[in-house]
């Protein structure tokens, strides 16, 4: 017997963040909603899913009502392009960008890998970074690297120090990571504004 339940159950459990249970807990919900409302969410998560693209540059989601292939930040004229920040995913970036701090570029990662990852392709996107950095008309001076300061970006942080030595090395990039004003065990996702700020000015 089909159970839809169980089904949406299981697809529930793959948003992150999300256990056995409360993912139990949300199918119930959704079915308790009116036919209307599932059927606007429904509707809302098809159409945001087709107008959404992703920046050819940083990699981050933005409208597809855009015109071009890249997002408004990486578009700017105005931004600095002597620096880059790499971010686990697109909310971090978000966090930074409303503390005003930051005037420079940006490139989303999609996750985090562990240093034990014989493929960290598979969850970070370390050949889109190459070619950021390898790029030829690229100024780039200053590779800031923003990950939240729990072992899984510390790991990463370490791994990308490491993969990337050599195009580091061969375009004189200077490597930097936030400041410990963040701590252990923080995701960027929930810094505050003033915390993020002091963190990006104490970089090292």
């Amino acid at each position: 017997m089909h159970d839809t339940l169980t089904e949406l159950t299981e697809l529930l459990r793959e948003l992150p963040g999300i256990g056995p249970r409360q993912a139990r807990r949300l199918a119930y919900w959704f079915v308790r909603r009116d036919r209307g409302w599932v059927e606007s969410f429904a509707r809302t998560l098809r159409e945001a899913r087709h107008d959404i693209k992703t920046c050819a540059f940083c990699m981050r989601l933005f409208p597809a009502t855009t015109a071009g292939d890249r997002c408004a930040i990486c578009a700017n004229p105005h931004r600095d392009t002597h620096t880059l920040l790499v971010v686990e995913k697109d909310v971090d970036l978000e966090n930074i960008e409303r503390t005003g701090a930051y005037k420079g570029r940006y490139f989303v990662l999609g996750g985090t890998a562990s240093m034990l990852d014989k493929e960290p392709e598979k969850y970070i996107r370390v050949a889109a970074l190459e070619r950021v950095l390898r790029a030829p008309e690229s100024d780039l001076e200053e590779v800031i690297l923003a990950l939240s300061a729990t072992t899984e970006g510390e790991d990463t942080a370490q791994l990308l120090r490491e993969r990337m030595a050599s195009v580091f090395d061969a375009h004189g990039l200077r490597v930097t990571v936030l400041g410990r004003g963040l701590s252990t065990g923080t995701e960027l996702e929930y810094v505050d504004t003033d915390t993020l700020t002091n963190a990006l000015r104490g970089r090292s």
